[in-house]
C-alpha cells in the first residue's frame, strides 16, 4: 500500500467533502451554530417555566374543616387560599397546585397535602406546604413543653449538617461531560454519515467510481483514503461540537447550575485527552459507514442504509450517560459506551488511566476490523457494480 496514493486519494476525497453543501451543514453549521441555538431556547423556555411554577405554587385550596387558624398559617406563609371542599379534586383538575385536607384516625387529626409530582408547580407547593406545617407542629408541641417544666432542648438532642465534598468544578464537569459526550458521540457519527454516503454510494450514482478503478491506486488506498476522509469529517464535528457546547453551557445558563462563567474545562489537558478518546470512534465511524454505504447503489439509498446505523449508535452512548456507572475494565471494552464514559470521567476529573488505554485499544482495534471490513467489501465486484 502506498501512503502517497492514499494521501491523494485524501485530498481528493476532502476536496469533494468541502463542495458538498450537505457535507458542510451537518459538519460544521449543525455543531457550531445550531447547538448554541437549540440550547438558548431551552435555557429561555426552562427559565420561563420555572417563573411561572413559582407564581402558581402559591395558588392552594384548604378544606374549610381545617380550621380558620390553618388558613392564617398559609396565607402568613404567602398562600392564596381557595376553600375547596374535595380537597384531592381540587389539585386533580389543575384548579389549583396543592391542597390540604383533614381526616381524623383513632381521635386525633391528621392533615393530608395533595400534590401532583408530574407538575413543577404542584411538588413545589407541596413541599412548601409540608415545610409549614412542620413548622406550625414544632411550635404547637413547644408551647406545650413550656407549660410543663420540660426543656425545649429534648425536641433538638443534635444537629445534622449535610456536606458535599464534591467541588463545584466536579458538580460542573458532571453535568457538562454526561451531555456533552452523547452528543459528541451522537454527532461525530452524524458527521460521517454525509461524506460516507457520497464519498461511496454517491460515487456510484455519479458514474466516477469507475475511473477512480482504472487509476493506478489500489484498492486498499482508495479504501483508506475514503475512510480517512470520513474519519477527518467525524473528528473536525466533534472538535466543533466540543467548542460549541462548552460555550453553550458557560454563556447560556443550560443545565441545573446556574453560574458556570468561571468553569473552564475545556483546557489544554482536557482538550488533548478528549480529542485522544474519541479518535479511533472518528475511524471507526468512517470505516462502517463507508462500508454500509457501498452497498447502496445511490445516494437515497444509503442515506437509509446508515439510518438504522445511528440508531444503533444511540442505545450504548445513552447508557454512557446515566450516573452512577463506572468504566471497570469489563465495560472498557463495550464500544461507544466506553467512550461516552471516558469523556465524562474525563470531565470530572476521575478517569482511570488503565480504562483510559483498556478503552482507546479496544476502540483502536473495532476501527482496524471496521476499517478491514470495509477493506473486504470494496474488493468484491458484486457489491461495487450490483444492478
Amino acid at each position: 500500500m502506498s501512503a502517497k496514493i492514499a494521501s491523494v486519494i485524501y485530498r481528493k476525497e476532502m476536496l469533494e467533502l468541502l463542495r458538498d453543501r450537505r457535507t458542510l451543514i451537518s459538519m460544521v453549521l449543525v455543531p457550531l451554530f445550531a447547538l448554541p441555538i437549540l440550547f438558548g431556547v431551552m435555557s429561555l423556555v426552562l427559565e420561563w417555566q420555572q417563573k411561572e411554577a413559582e407564581r402558581d405554587s402559591y395558588i392552594v385550596a384548604v378544606n374549610p374543616a381545617c380550621g380558620k387558624m390553618m388558613e392564617t398559617v398559609l396565607a402568613a406563609a404567602g398562600f392564596r387560599i381557595k376553600p375547596a371542599a374535595q380537597a384531592r379534586r381540587a389539585v386533580e383538575s389543575k384548579a389549583v397546585a396543592a391542597a390540604l385536607d383533614v381526616t381524623v384516625a383513632n381521635g386525633s387529626k391528621q392533615y393530608v397535602v395533595y400534590s401532583d409530582r408530574t407538575r413543577p408547580s404542584s411538588s413545589i407547593a407541596g413541599e412548601r406546604m409540608s415545610v409549614t406545617l412542620a413548622a406550625m407542629k414544632e411550635v404547637s408541641v413547644r408551647q406545650s413543653l413550656r407549660g410543663t417544666g420540660i426543656s425545649e432542648q429534648v425536641l433538638t438532642p443534635f444537629t445534622v449538617r449535610a456536606v458535599n465534598v464534591a467541588s463545584e468544578r466536579k458538580m460542573n464537569g458532571l453535568l457538562l461531560g454526561s451531555s456533552l459526550a452523547y452528543l459528541v458521540v451522537l454527532l461525530m457519527f452524524t458527521g460521517a454519515m454525509y461524506p460516507a454516503v457520497d464519498t461511496a454510494a454517491g460515487e456510484k450514482e455519479r458514474r466516477t467510481l469507475e475511473a477512480l478503478l482504472c487509476s493506478p491506486a489500489g484498492r486498499d488506498e482508495i479504501v483508506l483514503g475514503k475512510v480517512l476522509a470520513c474519519a477527518t469529517a467525524s473528528l473536525l464535528t466533534a472538535v466543533l461540537a466540543m467548542a460549541s457546547l462548552v460555550y453553550s453551557y458557560r454563556y447560556m445558563r443550560f443545565g441545573i447550575v446556574p453560574d458556570a462563567t468561571n468553569f473552564n474545562p475545556l483546557d489544554p489537558r482536557t482538550f488533548s485527552l478528549i480529542l485522544l478518546s474519541v479518535a479511533p470512534i472518528s475511524v471507526l465511524a468512517g470505516s462502517l459507514m463507508v462500508a454500509v454505504s457501498l452497498f447502496a447503489k445511490s445516494y437515497k439509498e444509503g442515506q437509509s442504509y446508515l439510518t438504522p446505523l445511528l440508531m444503533a449508535v444511540l442505545f450504548p452512548a445513552v447508557l454512557g450517560t446515566l450516573p452512577g456507572l463506572e468504566l471497570t475494565p469489563a465495560l472498557a471494552l463495550v464500544p461507544i459506551f466506553n467512550v461516552c464514559q471516558i469523556v465524562k470521567e474525563i470531565f470530572v476529573g476521575t478517569f482511570s488511566p488503565a480504562a483510559f488505554a483498556t478503552a482507546c485499544a479496544a476502540n483502536l482495534t473495532y476501527a482496524t476490523l471496521a476499517f478491514l471490513a470495509a477493506t473486504r467489501i470494496f474488493r468484491s465486484e458484486g457489491v461495487l457494480f450490483r444492478v
